[in-house]
């Protein structure tokens, strides 16, 4: 029976260790955030983040590593709360033409749940390496995604024939870019779901065939 008893002990005292850094690991994250939030440039300073968290120095370390290891963890979160695997299940849709709607209507969804962080990220990932790497991970598969796509496409005979394939996944490229839903919610003020309608005008307009083409 002790020894049960102990077992039983040492794993409630292994539980609220890991509960305790749990806890932790978010309070930090959540000053990380905050600090972006405040302003990208100069931000994510290790001790100001510390401070806010309420831990020491050290700690930030332990639990991320690095600096650029803080940054690749708030990514991770961004992506995680916003849902990023909306986009990726659309791209599994069978048809060509759905899954380059539907990504379009997805992708500005995601992107409008933390706009002011994701914007933030990336106007510090200009000056700051540690913020580029984390980019990096925003920006990991999209461009072979936009490729295989573009090729799908073609494939189905949805894309329009004055248009080669390298072409559309530029284009492809250029349209599904957090960057240019920016331009169209931030700078001109439409809605998500706004974004995405005209998103997905400008991909059928450049890129897609018009229904009467394949009429006999």
């Amino acid at each position: 029976m002790k020894y049960n008893a102990d077992m039983d002990k040492r794993r409630y005292v292994q539980r609220r260790r890991a509960e305790s850094a749990a806890q932790t690991h978010e309070r930090i994250l959540a000053a990380a955030r905050e600090s972006l939030r405040n302003g990208p440039l100069g931000a994510v300073r290790i001790d100001e983040i510390a401070r806010e968290a309420g831990v020491a120095r050290s700690t930030i370390y332990l639990l991320f590593g690095s600096r650029a290891g803080l940054f690749d963890a708030l990514a991770t979160d961004l992506l995680e709360r916003a849902g990023f695997e909306r986009i990726a299940s659309t791209f599994r849709l069978p048809d060509a033409r759905d899954a380059l709607l539907e990504s379009l209507a997805a992708a500005a969804q995601v992107y409008g749940t933390e706009p002011d962080l994701a914007r933030s990220i990336l106007t510090l990932a200009a000056t700051d390496p540690d913020a580029a790497a984390a980019v990096r991970r925003f920006e990991h598969g999209r461009w072979p995604g936009m490729r295989k796509l573009a090729g799908r496409l073609a494939a189905q005979r949805y894309l329009r024939l004055d248009v080669p394939r390298e072409e559309a996944a530029q284009i492809l490229w250029l349209l599904t870019s957090f960057a240019t839903f920016d331009q169209l919610f931030h700078e001109r003020g439409l809605s998500p779901a706004a974004t995405a309608k005209r998103l997905q005008a400008m991909a059928e307009r450049s890129l897609l065939r018009a229904p009467a083409a394949d009429a006999p």
